[in-house]
């Protein structure tokens, strides 16, 4: 009961698809983060869907470029978490940018205006990973959804090296450890594996492209390296800048862990196709 009382609540905080939550719920969330790259995984169909009919559209000469697919791709991220993890990215930028004591990066950080850092860190961000989607191609039938669900990953491996804050994601990062982290991986992999699956058969039915599973899943499995390793990296600068990891925090680490995972994925497969 407590996995479905904390999936709920994921489902509401990081989803566009709100419901009404208790106390309950909110505990639950908090001591089984773990089960975050589930929610990875529905974002994650919805950008199957997406990315496949815009494929479909191509393969029928009706869309002639992967921009517009790596755009209806990020579009649809974006929208379906209400831009809560971008709007972290900004705050991240902030705090980091600004000169000072650590009480001054946190200041920065929590500050509700939006100064340059916050611009030029979402700015750059933004367009590698838009650089990236777009390289990817139609690859981004696979690809991006298995990153929904790593950049979920990333969140609790950054969780479970962080010192944990005075905020709402407090909690949260306290009760995630390592052992966690190690049961989130578990899990990101599973459902890697499985988007692995239906993204070559989606491009399959699509068109004669020479796509094979085995290719897919071994560039996730990279993918998957890079998101724990985004999620200590950012724990470990986090906690020396700010002395914390914080709800914020976690959101920047979805948007820069996307740049890493999309790039090694895409970098691993060119290899070995």
């Amino acid at each position: 009961m407590a996995d479905g009382n904390a999936l709920k609540a994921m489902v509401s905080f990081f989803t566009i698809w709100q419901q009404d939550l208790t106390q309950e719920d909110m505990d639950a969330m908090d001591r089984e983060f773990h089960l975050v790259p589930v929610v990875g995984a529905l974002m994650g169909l919805a950008v199957l869907v997406v990315a496949g009919l815009v494929f479909y559209l191509q393969m029928r000469g009706i869309v002639l470029s992967n921009m517009f697919m790596a755009i209806a791709v990020m579009a649809t991220a974006y929208v379906g978490s209400r831009f809560l993890h971008f709007d972290g990215l900004a705050d991240f930028g902030d705090g980091s940018v600004v000169a000072g004591t650590q009480e001054d990066h946190v200041r920065a950080l929590k500050d509700t205006l939006i100064g340059a850092g916050a611009l030029g860190v979402a700015l750059v961000v933004t367009l590698i990973n838009f650089s990236e989607y777009t390289m990817a191609g139609y690859l981004l039938v696979a690809f991006a959804p298995i990153t929904e669900v790593l950049v979920k990953n990333a969140q609790v491996a950054c969780a479970a090296f962080g010192m944990p804050g005075n905020g709402m994601a407090g909690r949260q990062v306290s009760e995630t450890g390592v052992t966690s982290m190690w049961k989130s991986t578990g899990i990101s992999l599973v459902l890697a594996i499985l988007f692995s699956i239906v993204g070559v058969l989606v491009i399959g039915a699509i068109c004669d492209l020479p796509v094979y599973i085995e290719d897919v899943v071994f560039a996730a499995l990279f993918g998957l390296i890079a998101s724990v390793v985004s999620g200590y990296l950012m724990a470990r600068r986090s906690n020396r800048v700010f002395g914390m990891v914080n709800g914020d925090i976690l959101g920047a680490t979805n948007e820069i862990s996307r740049a890493a995972i999309m790039l090694v994925m895409v970098v691993v497969f060119s290899m070995v196709m």
